[in-house]
């Protein structure tokens, strides 16, 4: 692959481990015999916020960073990512950052990229934003930092219980294992998180979840909820937003995320004031999800 203009390179995840000082703009790892590549954007802040990318459409090119709209003029440390495994297929649109036969430690090698990057800016308050399988993500390598917050939008939490198709492809492409289980997998890659919830967890998660996408309601948030929803870690936002027609699978407006990043950015770490100003509930009991259902209830006209 052709470098871009700016493009910082390293041979290997060592290297940059190693490196004595990590450059700005974007960067590009040789990790086994892909390339992680991501976008460094310091500010001197002391609050880092890292952004993960859903699905990617048929006409998306790779490097994919999403999330720069939103963020920009932020006062903090910006980490754009773009999911490695995508370069190995065309086929393959999406695989939730969980590695592939090329990368099969790829939630653990991300979490050292981010580790080294952070101790390069101090910026050690962390900010894991993505959206479905952007939210997996996001909810995955946040477990890796005890402090950090999860913002997590319509996420899956089991890619057991995620459409079929995408998971064959998944397995398909990215492992090159065909009619076999997720279970299957190395031990390395996490992909059902409500059991590795369920085994405990230290950091925040902010869960956001649109009221009319019954599918991900059912097969994700209600099993995740069911094994945390007790813990004081866990924040619910949910709300109808977008169409009344299709599957509901639409993120909050933009206006309503940006207010919550910019309480983030100035709350210094203290993700539950920040959190709980943005309109996030503390109520995330699988009967809350339901009080939350009848609450937003379009009534009769």
């Amino acid at each position: 692959m052709e470098n871009l203009p700016g493009t910082s390179s390293f041979a290997d995840l060592g290297s940059f481990l190693s490196a004595e000082r990590i450059p700005d703009g974007q960067l590009e790892i040789k990790h086994r015999s892909l390339p992680i590549e991501l976008l460094n954007l310091p500010a001197g802040s002391d609050t880092t916020f890292v952004f993960f990318h859903g699905a990617a459409e048929k006409d998306v090119r790779l490097p994919w960073f999403v999330g720069k709209g939103i963020s920009s003029g932020l006062p903090v440390n910006r980490i754009f990512i773009s999911d490695p495994s995508l370069r190995k297929a065309e086929e393959l649109r999406l695989s939730w950052y969980a590695g592939s036969a090329a990368q099969p430690d790829l939630q653990e090698a991300l979490a050292d990229i981010i580790r080294r990057i952070v101790r390069e800016t101090g910026g050690y308050n962390l900010v894991f934003f993505g959206s479905s399988g952007g939210g997996f993500a996001t909810l995955a390598v946040s477990r890796f930092f005890p402090s950090s917050l999860a913002l997590a939008v319509n996420p899956q939490t089991s890619l057991g219980r995620y459409y079929k198709s995408a998971g064959d492809r998944f397995m398909t492409h990215g492992w090159g294992m065909t009619d076999r289980e997720l279970t299957e997998l190395p031990g390395t890659v996490a992909h059902d998180l409500v059991r590795s919830y369920q085994a405990g967890f230290r950091h925040t998660v902010a869960y956001v979840q649109n009221a009319r996408d019954w599918f991900h309601i059912q097969n994700h948030q209600l099993p995740f909820l069911e094994a945390v929803g007790e813990s004081e870690n866990v924040y619910m936002l949910m709300d109808r937003w977008g169409p009344t027609t299709g599957d509901g699978h639409t993120p909050p407006p933009k206006e309503l995320l940006r207010q919550s990043f910019e309480e983030l950015a100035n709350c210094h770490g203290d993700w539950s004031s920040a959190l709980l100003v943005s309109g996030f509930l503390r109520e995330t009991r699988p009967q809350d999800v339901s009080a939350r259902l009848r609450e937003t209830a379009p009534t009769e006209s």
